[in-house]
């Protein structure tokens, strides 16, 4: 498909505050990239007690991704949905219009991040290569 018809989605850099309280990308995974064909490797790091995440679903492995074409457009433009084992959100999430970003929690290395936007391909990250610390 040509370069138009993809959804781009890259790691926000190590920086980048992720608007849930005082964490950044770095407190969340190192070495963290996305190939051409949906691979994500790294380290997703163990966090405890997120409560700016969730109030009860809040220690684990947690993954930033970023959407530069989301900023600005309108809510709901690019959508996110968690599948596998462990996965709650049984709908697609919007991906915030204001920031780009988005953050999923991984509960197991067969979840898959299935990425939509009118007009284009869905796209489906694989995190079966990561490494999901637990402590």
């Amino acid at each position: 498909m040509p370069e138009e018809g993809k959804i781009k989605v890259s790691v926000p850099s190590a920086e980048t505050s992720l608007n849930l309280g005082e964490k950044t990308v770095q407190d969340l995974c190192e070495n963290l990239s996305i190939d051409d064909t949906g691979k994500v490797t790294g380290t997703l790091k163990h966090v405890e007690n997120w409560t700016e995440f969730s109030k009860t679903d809040n220690t684990g492995n947690f993954i930033p991704l970023y959407f530069e074409e989301a900023k600005g457009q309108a809510k709901g433009t690019i959508k996110c949905e968690l599948k596998g084992t462990g996965a709650k959100l049984k709908k697609p999430i919007s991906v915030d219009e204001k920031d780009g970003l988005i953050v999923f929690q991984v509960h197991d290395k067969d979840n898959t991040i299935e990425i939509t936007s009118e007009g284009k391909e869905t796209r489906t990250l694989d995190l079966s290569q990561l490494d999901l610390r637990t402590e």
